[in-house]
């Protein structure tokens, strides 16, 4: 059973993350893919101003980088 107080930490990470999401989709340019050209388009994209949203399936980005 939940308790009180279990119930209000989870509610403020909860909205904490739904504010992140709600900001991330407010973008000029969305890329999919975090490889390696997923990451430099991005990185020069937001150097020019732009506002970036990087999506990756994984939980880390860099594409076939860790396999060498």
């Amino acid at each position: 059973m939940i308790t009180l107080d279990e119930k209000i930490i989870s509610q403020a990470i909860i909205d904490s993350y739904f504010e992140k999401l709600k900001n991330a989709l407010d973008c000029d340019i969305a890329i999919v893919g975090g490889g390696p050209t997923g990451l430099t388009a991005a990185y020069y994209l937001s150097k020019q101003g732009f506002k970036v949203v990087l999506l990756e399936k994984k939980i880390s980005v860099g594409g076939g980088m860790w396999a060498g």
